[in-house]
C-alpha cells in the first residue's frame, strides 16, 4: 500500500519515440497526484502484445503509430485477450476519424493528445482510472460545416423530437462528450451541479443508457458536441 492509502495506478506504456516515452516514464513516477506503478514499456504493437502476457496493468497508455503493428491493429486483441485493461490513447492524431474509430467503434477509455499538458495526462488517467472517459480539452471531434442556426434547426426537428431531448439536455450531453464533470459543466451553464446531475438522470434514462461511457458512446456516433 502506498503511504496515502491508496493502491498504485498500475501502468504500461507503448510509443515508438523512446525520447517522449522516457519522459512520461519519468513524469509519471515523480508526479504527486496519485501512486502509479509502470509495470513496463514497449515500442511497437507486437512488443506490447507480447510483454502483456506476463503482467496485468490497469490502464494502457498506446500510441496509434508504431512499427510492426500500429495501435488500431494491437486495440482489439488487447480488448479480446485482456478485457480488463482499459485503454487511454495517447497520441498526436487528431483527425475526427480515427479519434471516432478509437472510442467508438474499439470502445477505448480516453483519448489524449500528445501537444496536450502533463497535467491533461494526469487527469486522464485519473478519470480512467476511476472508470470514466476521457477526452483531450482542445480537441475537436467535429468539424461544423454550415453556421449554428442551420445545425441548432436540424438537431430541433429532428434529433431531438427522435429521442424526446429538450435543447438544455443536448447542450448537457455535448459536454458529457467531452468528458466535462458535473461541476465543470455546471460552471460552464451557469447552473448548480444539482441541476446537472439531475439533467444527466433525465437523459440517461429517456436514452436508455446507463453510464457516462455509454451517453459519450452515444454523442460520438451521433455527433453530438
Amino acid at each position: 500500500m502506498s503511504l496515502n492509502g491508496k493502491r498504485p495506478i498500475t501502468l504500461f506504456l507503448a510509443d515508438d519515440h523512446s525520447l517522449f516515452l522516457d519522459a512520461v516514464v519519468s513524469a509519471l513516477q515523480h508526479q504527486s497526484f496519485f501512486p502509479v506503478t509502470i509495470l513496463g514499456t514497449a515500442s511497437n504493437g507486437e512488443d506490447l502484445l507480447l510483454k502483456l502476457q506476463s503482467c496485468s496493468p490497469d490502464i494502457l497508455l498506446l500510441d496509434l503509430n508504431m512499427p510492426v503493428m500500429n495501435g488500431l491493429d494491437v486495440i482489439p486483441i488487447v480488448k479480446e485477450e485482456f478485457p480488463d485493461i482499459d485503454i487511454l490513447m495517447v497520441t498526436k492524431y487528431e483527425d475526427p476519424k480515427f479519434v471516432k474509430e478509437c472510442l467508438h467503434i474499439h470502445d477505448v477509455s480516453g483519448y489524449v493528445l500528445k501537444t496536450s499538458s502533463f497535467n491533461e495526462l494526469v487527469e486522464g488517467i485519473s478519470n480512467v482510472s476511476e472508470g470514466q472517459s476521457y477526452i483531450s480539452k482542445n480537441l475537436q471531434l467535429y468539424p461544423k460545416d454550415g453556421n449554428d442556426d442551420e445545425i441548432a434547426s436540424i438537431f430541433e426537428e429532428s434529433f431531438l423530437a427522435k429521442y424526446n431531448l429538450t435543447r438544455r439536455e443536448l447542450e448537457i450531453l455535448g459536454l458529457i462528450a467531452l468528458a466535462k464533470s458535473n461541476i465543470e459543466i455546471a460552471d460552464n451553464l451557469y447552473i448548480s451541479p444539482q441541476t446537472v446531475g439531475a439533467h444527466r438522470k433525465n437523459i440517461m434514462r429517456k436514452l436508455n443508457i446507463t453510464s457516462t461511457a455509454g451517453l459519450v458512446r452515444f454523442a460520438i456516433e451521433n455527433q453530438v458536441s
